[in-house]
């Protein structure tokens, strides 16, 4: 986040003389009256009323909103571009469409911003900063009681990244989102969608279904012949294309650019707009696009290969999909193209450069997750750097919980802020920080927290913000809590090529944070901190919501180290364990507690809690 604090305070202080301290409120009475605008937008009208509602829930006073009439009264808070001298020097051009600025010149207070949101964002951004408001989730926020005296202040804040997302469930309730200055691909509440397609759009522009059978020539060419197929998709509910485009074919560029125009139309105001590869690595291999990937590649195919749950592929950069999307992007100037640097299109070309309205969505799927990306994978870093050498249009799918379980302990808290700076030093523009985008999961309220702060502030004090939200959130189970969480991260960093994958299980970690020790360390800790919350409901489903990861470790670990000793025995449909009384006593709490602290899913869009109790005791064929 960039600040210009020094030249501010000057501005703010040239018609006021010798600035000082403001009393908004004290004794729930105040003078004070919220302005806006003659003619307000609906950001402004909305902070106005945001703050009013905050200001009453602290102090007991509710100031009135009034539009401003031209003449200034005495005690005044300016909310987004009223008519004032005060505000005249204020340098809007440096907001962009979303900086904020928050003033207080000794008479007024100031809270304005970029024409996006700015105006709320700089509402929101004031009850936190400086009224110590906190929004910890949706549905917990801390608002405290007192007389609201105000330092001097000229803050101006305009955000590191233009785009901000962070895809977990809880993240998209629009009071979270505006509080937190958060953005979506698609429409959320009163929001407009920018974005007219995500990604994985090849098959939107030019469908197997209709072009298959006779056009083969439209798709991949590889194993010598054309794959204009469909196969399952990875949901097992659907299909998708086996394969890529030809990007060498001047009709598949046509096709794609008459339907890109078609989508535009029905979407006029959607600024972005993917065209990107379909999800596989089955890309075109006929001459000419062979002949682009070896002309533009960084590296030779024998010199450099990427490894990936969908198997090995050589580092060829994207010397056709860049050429094609770059004549894509020439024939609509007005938006930004965007396309996916995602396994073997992720290595940044040589001798070509992405056109200025072309944006690289560039993914970080193979990344490890116990430590920082710069150092604990320097193929994305170097690739990551490389991009950063030739655009400053870059958005970063960044991924950061468990997929294949949602709710098995996942230690990445330590590697968040690393990340994201890292971003922020390397020309990134935007950033998609995927998480649970299903109820429920491993740390979900503290990451999804952590994440829309440091995409805000990437400088921010993460230490300060862990403790204040597991003193608020757990209440006495806090310091347990904290000893939890640090003695799982510090058991997850520091093993020499060691990879925590976001593809992992908690059988992998049996030798590092979920040794059998650490598992009883683990719950003697949960124990006390059940115990210290006994007489606080809410504080107590939230410790067992904390403790639900630790019982699924336990679940899966036992389930593969012991169940060959289990007895068996058949129901008529299928081969079953005799569950021990222990691991029934493990499975029946973890079932209830999903259900009391609102899991949805165990691995991303599968496996209900109801599934997971059902098939735990089923024998698996060999």
């Amino acid at each position: 986040m960039k600040t210009l604090i020094g030249l501010l305070l000057t501005l703010s202080f040239v018609s006021t003389g010798l600035a000082q301290e403001l009393t908004l409120i004290k004794n729930r009475k105040s003078d004070f009256t919220i302005i806006i605008p003659e003619k307000p937008t609906i950001e402004e009208i909305k902070g106005a009323k945001v703050l009013q509602h905050y200001l009453f829930e602290i102090s007991g006073a509710k100031l009135p909103v009034v539009r401003d009439l031209g003449l200034p009264l005495m005690n005044e808070i300016l909310i987004g571009k009223v008519n004032r001298a005060e505000t005249a020097f204020l340098p809007y051009e440096k907001m962009g469409k979303d900086g904020i600025y928050i003033g207080n010149n000794g008479k007024q207070l100031i809270l304005t911003g970029g024409p996006k949101k700015g105006v709320e964002y700089a509402v929101y951004t004031f009850l936190e900063k400086y009224l110590d408001c906190k929004k910890y989730t949706s549905t917990f926020e801390v608002v405290p009681q007192k007389t609201i005296k105000l330092p001097l202040i000229a803050d101006l804040q305009v955000p590191d990244f233009s785009f901000r997302e962070v895809f977990y469930h809880d993240a998209y309730t629009p009071e979270f989102m505006a509080w937190h200055k958060l953005h979506s691909h698609t429409k959320r509440g009163e929001d407009p969608a920018e974005w007219g397609h995500w990604v994985h759009t090849f098959h939107n522009f030019l469908n197997p279904e209709e072009y298959g059978e006779s056009h083969p020539e439209y798709f991949s060419f590889y194993d010598g012949k054309r794959h204009p197929g469909l196969v399952p998709s990875w949901d097992g509910k659907s299909v998708q294309p086996e394969s890529q485009l030809c990007l060498t074919n001047p009709e598949v560029l046509e096709i794609v650019c008459e339907n890109l125009q078609k989508a535009i139309d029905e979407k006029p105001d959607a600024l972005y707009w993917s065209v990107s590869q379909n999800d596989n690595v089955n890309y075109c291999q006929c001459e000419h696009c062979a002949a682009l990937d070896a002309k533009y590649a960084a590296y030779p195919p024998e010199e450099k290969m990427y490894a990936t749950h969908s198997g090995q592929y050589p580092a060829l950069g994207m010397g056709s999909m860049l050429s094609f999307v770059n004549k894509v992007a020439e024939r609509f100037p007005d938006k930004i193209i965007s396309t996916l640097a995602y396994q073997y299109t992720r290595v940044p070309p040589k001798d070509i450069v992405p056109r200025k309205n072309v944006n690289i969505m560039l993914c970080s799927i193979e990344s490890t997750r116990n430590e920082p990306m710069e150092s604990g994978d320097p193929d994305f870093s170097n690739d990551l750097k490389g991009w950063g050498k030739i655009t400053d249009n870059i958005l970063v799918w960044d991924y950061n919980i468990q997929f294949a379980n949602l709710l098995a302990p996942f230690p990445n808290l330590r590697t968040l802020q690393p990340n994201i700076s890292f971003l922020r030093n390397n020309n990134v523009s935007a950033v998609f920080a995927q998480g649970n985008i299903q109820s429920g999961g491993e740390s979900a309220e503290i990451r999804a927290y952590l994440l829309a702060k440091l995409l805000w502030d990437p400088d921010l004090d993460v230490a300060k913000e862990l403790e204040g939200f597991w003193k608020a959130f757990y209440g006495k189970a806090a310091p347990y809590i904290k000893n939890y969480s640090d003695l799982l991260h510090a058991n997850n960093q520091g093993f020499t090529g060691r990879k925590m994958s976001i593809f992992g299980s908690p059988k992998e970690e049996t030798d590092s944070f979920l040794s059998s020790e650490l598992l009883l360390q683990y719950n003697h800790l949960f124990d006390q901190a059940e115990k210290a919350v006994s007489r606080n409901p809410e504080h107590l489903r939230r410790v067992k919501s904390a403790r639900l990861p630790v019982t699924f470790a336990m679940l899966e670990i036992i389930k593969e180290k012991e169940a060959a000793n289990w007895k068996t025995y058949h129901d008529g449909k299928g081969e079953k364990y005799k569950l021990p009384k222990e691991v029934s006593t493990l499975l029946y709490d973890l079932y209830y507690n999903c259900l009391e602290t609102g899991v949805s899913r165990l691995s991303e869009w599968h496996t209900t809690p109801k599934e997971y109790l059902e098939n735990y005791d089923l024998v698996e064929n060999p």
